[in-house]
């Protein structure tokens, strides 16, 4: 799993890894859930334990997009997920 980002608590920020990758692993792992306020995603097995939730104006409740402002791989999964849709549906 070296190749995800994780959140340094102490530095306050993201260290090492990629968030697209991360972002293109909640996708490929199923774990984005349409909710009817948002969406859900889902922890990726082995890495973390908590569920973030990105709301219908884009904002998610992990420490990164809460403490910086900034698109989180949670967020950038979700775009990815309804581009995926959006696409399928056009075929």
């Amino acid at each position: 799993m070296d190749d995800l980002p994780i959140w340094d608590s102490v530095l306050k920020k993201l260290k090492g890894g990629n968030q697209l990758s991360k972002a293109r692993k909640f996708n490929k792992l199923k774990l984005i859930v349409p909710r009817n306020d948002g969406y859900k995603v889902l922890p990726i097995p082995n890495y973390n334990k908590t569920t973030y939730k990105i709301d219908i104006n884009n904002q998610c409740n992990c420490q990164y997009n809460v403490k910086t402002g900034n698109y989180c791989s949670h967020i950038l999964a979700v775009s990815l997920y309804k581009k995926q849709r959006e696409e399928n549906n056009d075929k």
